[in-house]
Order: structure tokens, then sequence, then C-alpha cells
């Protein structure tokens, strides 16, 4: 019975034409609805992305007020005899801590080539290229930060090692042709200046060789990136990718050179010594900030991942609301016919 029963449904669907009208033609009208409730939910989605957006801008503007502000009152101290070297190594920390968020700035900008060399990335193209604008700019200004604050390190300078501290008459001892004993100690502040520039030489030779690997380390990707260009196996969009970075690089190695030439013939700016206890208060208030600033600096990338996020979600909805668009036109204009 149940053969019987299944070839006569089957021969019934094939002869009824209501039957096979039904099996074939879509529901039009949910078709149409789908498209506005994606339309819908894209909104929402934006929106979002929109808040994150927002989040991040008020994060970074409040992370580079106090990098700013940081960078603008270490510029305006020296040591003392009494801070000895409180500010200097202040000075230096915070220039390896500048030099760290470079880093973590490349490792993102890296990751971002790595998107904009896909044919279709996850990711809008246009958001990438922003994004590798902004980061490139935070980068160079890290290193102008760094540079402006090594400019500050005392120089060592060429003082008299010994002085007289004291004299005494000793014509109590010599008689009528008596004469002076003198106390001679070692200068204060040429001890001073050696106890500075031990700690900040090492840190004034290190920003010199950053700024020259960074010219060599250049140079040689645009040798490498040339070559690659002779290559014939190259997309059109390799070769618009390694183009574009090869002149970036030629100005970056101008910047650098220019930084370089700066840094090294500028005279050290005058600035004010701290006493022992104005030292601490400034130091205190660095690392108050730098407290804050690191939060904020991580919540920015977590926030910023959160958005990349959105971006491909939205992009994998859009390309999939286009697709629908595309076939009610197409169904549309058959109809019409």
């Amino acid at each position: 019975m149940k053969p019987t029963f299944s070839i006569f449904l089957i021969s019934l669907s094939l002869s009824s034409p209501l039957m096979a009208q039904d099996t074939v033609v879509p529901d039009i009208d949910a078709r149409r609805q789908s498209v506005t409730n994606l339309e819908r939910h894209i909104e929402q989605r934006r929106e979002r992305m929109g808040e994150l957006v927002d989040d991040i801008k008020t994060l970074d503007r409040r992370v580079e007020e106090r990098v700013d502000e940081i960078v603008e009152t270490l510029q305006q101290y020296k040591d003392s005899e009494e801070s000895r070297v409180r500010v200097a190594k202040l000075k230096a920390d915070v220039m390896a801590a500048l030099k760290r968020s470079i880093d973590y700035y490349g490792r993102n900008r890296d990751a971002l080539k790595e998107q904009l060399r896909q044919a279709n990335p996850n990711v809008p193209r246009e958001n990438l290229e922003k994004d590798l604008a902004i980061f490139d700019e935070r980068i160079e200004k890290r290193v102008a930060q760094i540079t402006a604050i090594a400019s500050t390190f005392t120089d060592e300078k060429e003082l008299e090692k010994y002085e007289v501290t004291s004299t005494s008459d000793s014509s109590w001892s010599w008689g009528w042709f008596g004469g002076f004993d003198e106390n001679i100690e070692i200068s204060e502040a040429w001890k001073q200046n050696r106890r500075e520039t031990r700690h900040t030489d090492s840190a004034r030779e290190g920003v010199v060789n950053a700024l020259q690997d960074s010219i060599d380390h250049l140079t040689q990707r645009n040798d490498y990136l040339a070559g690659k260009l002779k290559g014939s196996n190259l997309s059109d969009l390799e070769k618009e990718l390694y183009q574009g970075e090869i002149e970036r690089n030629r100005a970056l190695i101008g910047q650098r050179g220019a930084q370089l030439e700066e840094f090294t013939t500028t005279p050290t700016p005058e600035t004010e010594s701290l006493s022992r206890n104005e030292a601490h208060e400034v130091e205190q208030l660095v690392q108050d900030s730098r407290a804050d600033l690191r939060e904020d600096f991580f919540a920015i990338f977590r926030k910023y991942a959160e958005l990349n996020g959105e971006r491909a979600e939205i992009k994998k909805l859009e390309d999939n609301l286009e697709a629908r668009r595309v076939w009610l036109k197409d169904y549309d204009a058959k109809q019409a016919k």
C-alpha cells in the first residue's frame, strides 16, 4: 500500500498546476519583508558601531591630552644636587613607556596591512585605510615626544672638578711669614653633572640609534619592495599597496633624517632645577597619570577589537541585503515582461 500511495502523491503533484506552482514560486511578500527586516537589523548594528566609535574617540582624546601633559611637564625640569637623578630616571622611564606604545601600535598596524592585502577583507577597505592612517599618526607623534623629552637631558659640561671650600689663616705657626691653609674638595656641581650624564647618555644614545635604525630598516624595506615589484606574479592590488608603502617609506626616511639632525645639533633648552621634594611631587603626578593612561590605552584596543567585529558583521549583513535586493530586482523585471 505505501509504495502505491507514494506514487499517487508524486503523480498528483506533477499533474496539478496549483501544487506545482506552490513548489517553485517563492513567497514574494515574505522576501520583500525580509529586506525590510534586514535593513532594520543593519541600522541597529550601525547604532551600536557609532557608540563604539564615540567611546574610542573619547578615550583616545583623554589619552592624548594626558600624554601631552606629561611630556610638557618633563620638558620643563631637570635635577638638582638635592634630587640627584630622580628627574632623569623619570624621563627615561616615560620614554621607554612611549616606545612600548609605538611597538603596540606597530603590531596592530601590521595586522591592518595583512587585511588590506586580502582581495575581500572582512572589514570594509576604507575603514582599514583610515585606521592605518590613525596608527601612523600616533606612532609619529610618539617618536616626536620621545625626542622632545630626550632633548632636555642635561649635557655633560666642562666643569672644574675641584673647588676650594674653605681657607684658614696659618700665621700663628708661620710667624710674620705665615700663609693660608686651603681645604680643596670635589665640586658638588661637577659630581651632579657626572651623576646626571651617566643616566642620560645611554638614553640619548638610544634615541640616536633608534632613529638611525629606523632609516636603515625603511631603506632595506624599500629595496625589498622594489624587487617584489619587478616580479610578474603580483596582482594589481599588491602592486598598488607596495608602491604606496615605498612612497610612505621615502617620506619617513627624510623625516627621520631631519629628526636625527635636529636632535644631535640643537642645544639643550633651559630647564628648571627641582629640589628633592619638588622632584618627588612631579614623580607622583606622572606616575598617577600613567596608571590612568595604561587602563585607557588598553581599553581603546579592546573596544577597537569589538568595533571591528561589528564592522565585519555589518559588512556580512550588507552583502546579504544586496544579494536579496538584486534577486528581487531580477524577479520583478522578469514578471514585468
